[in-house]
């Protein structure tokens, strides 16, 4: 019996125990070894989410991303060291709903980068060679994309972001991280008053405040004794059409009586069955002497308002136009079924588009004929024998060519320096520096110095119940002449 003190006392192991158990550890621990390795290997192998892969994303995209893909290839096969990389950042996800982008936008987008691409690597000593290469930039992937951007701008040879989506919170937030680092920015289709005055962003569409006075004007010029009302969406988060509503009332509130303007109304498209709002507003109108509406909200609102003008007997009766910004150009698709009735015409819709067809295809247009052959179907490598089935009415494929071929000007400027040394830095200095100034396809470009383009004209354009677009006029934010400040 052994005594209490021996209790704590341990048994030594017989020796052929020790070596199991130390085989057993020793084994445990490569093991351990290796799953850490294989981890740390895995994250360090983690696919790009810069990409040119053809199934990356949407089905409807891969062609064009096949053809981003063997372009790439082709130039770092013949010039392995004398390209550059333009990223083009856009909001993959395609919905609609939240980033004002779907999958039609989204392709006519690649395709006009690409045709920028093209062409630029098809000059005689055309380096910098041009590659292309795309990130998701929708609420869920920004975060991720932009941090993978910041880690491979050296080894990818990043020297600009293009693209960059629309006015909302997920493309805030793009801009504001990019900002930090100085890397370069040329914003196709952002036109919300609040994203200016980055030190590394420039932009190649007007302010909503541009496209409100031009089209007011307009509207004074269409609608005669102009009787208003503005229709806001107050969508938390939604830059473009807050802004855009502000900047209808205050230009309104310049060139209308106040007692021939009507009061704001307002709708959240957040919310469940927002068209039933909607519907109750376009009811509020067509119950008063308002002839015309100023709608500041996504392009999905629109067919809601527009039926409900058309049911309603008192519009119905009455001439009454709709006046909307550049995000229209979603309903730029035509369709079968009329998205409303317009009663022999009364019921009109026009919005300030960004870019038109117009403007590579009319031979009174002041576009380059070199910028208009890359449009054309004139050349294996125009935009109509590329992509014979697509539209250019949405001004998508022209902006967003326009913000690779400013990037490239930019780039430009360095090419007789050393490329090794050239980083995105450098270009955003150049692109803020107030010297591009660039013939494109959407008509001459000229950088101011908080990197908003100055537009003399914007088209304006109608659409018809169909989806069609019809080019209605030019107009110009200011009267003639006058001095922008």
């Amino acid at each position: 019996m052994s005594s209490i003190s021996d209790a704590g006392l341990q048994i030594e192991p017989a020796p052929a125990y020790v070596r199991r158990r130390r085989r057993r550890w020793t084994a445990l621990g490569a093991l351990v070894a290796v799953l850490v390795a294989t981890g740390l290997t895995f994250a360090l192998r983690a696919p790009s989410r810069l990409t040119d892969a053809s199934d990356a994303f949407d089905p409807s995209l891969a062609d064009i991303m096949e053809r981003i893909h063997a372009e790439n290839d082709n130039v770092i096969a013949k010039h392995p060291g004398e390209y550059v990389t333009i990223l083009l950042l856009l909001p993959m996800s395609g919905d609609v709903t939240e980033t004002g982008m779907g999958f039609d936008t989204i392709r006519h987008a690649l395709q006009g980068s690409h045709l920028a691409q093209l062409w630029r690597n098809r000059e005689q000593s055309a380096a910098p060679y041009i590659r292309l290469l795309v990130g998701n930039i929708s609420s869920d992937a920004w975060e991720d994309t932009v941090t993978d951007l910041e880690g491979r701008v050296r080894s990818e040879r990043i020297l600009a972001v293009t693209g960059l989506g629309n006015s909302v919170e997920a493309t805030r937030r793009v801009i504001d991280r990019l900002s930090k680092s100085k890397i370069a920015m040329v914003a196709a289709v952002i036109t919300s008053d609040e994203l200016q005055r980055h030190e590394a962003l420039v932009r190649m569409a007007p302010l909503n405040s541009d496209e409100a006075a031009a089209l007011v004007r307009f509207a004074g010029q269409a609608v005669p004794a102009l009787k208003p009302v503005v229709v806001m969406d107050t969508k938390p988060g939604d830059s473009y059409s807050r802004t855009l509503g502000e900047a209808y009332d205050k230009t309104l509130a310049r060139v209308v009586d106040a007692k021939r303007r009507g009061r704001p109304l307002t709708f959240d498209s957040t919310v469940n069955a927002s068209s039933t709002v909607i519907g109750n507003i376009a009811d509020t109108i067509c119950g008063s002497d308002a002839n015309a509406v100023f709608y500041a909200g996504r392009a999905r609102g629109l067919p809601a308002l527009l039926r409900g003008l058309s049911l309603s007997r008192p519009c119905a009766q009455r001439d009454i136009s709709v006046f909307a910004g550049d995000d229209t150009s979603e309903q730029a698709h035509l369709v079968q079924s009329p998205i409303w009735e317009d009663n022999g015409g009364r019921i009109r819709l026009y919005y300030t588009a960004l870019a038109h067809s117009a403007n590579v295809t009319d031979h009174g247009s002041r576009v380059l004929p070199a910028i208009k052959a890359r449009f054309g179907n004139g050349d294996e490598k125009g935009y109509v024998r590329l992509f014979p089935t697509e539209s250019l009415d949405d001004g998508h494929a022209i902006m967003h060519h326009d913000a690779v071929y400013v990037a490239i000007k930019a780039i430009d400027r360095y090419a007789k320096d050393d490329l090794a040394r050239l980083g995105p830095q450098e270009v955003a200095a150049m692109l803020r520096s107030g010297t591009i100034d660039v013939q494109g396809a959407g008509g001459d470009i000229t950088i101011d110095r908080d990197g908003n383009p100055l537009r003399r004209e914007i088209p304006v354009l109608r659409l018809t119940p169909y989806g069609a677009t019809v080019f209605a006029a030019w107009s110009s934010p200011e009267p003639a002449g006058a001095a922008r400040q």
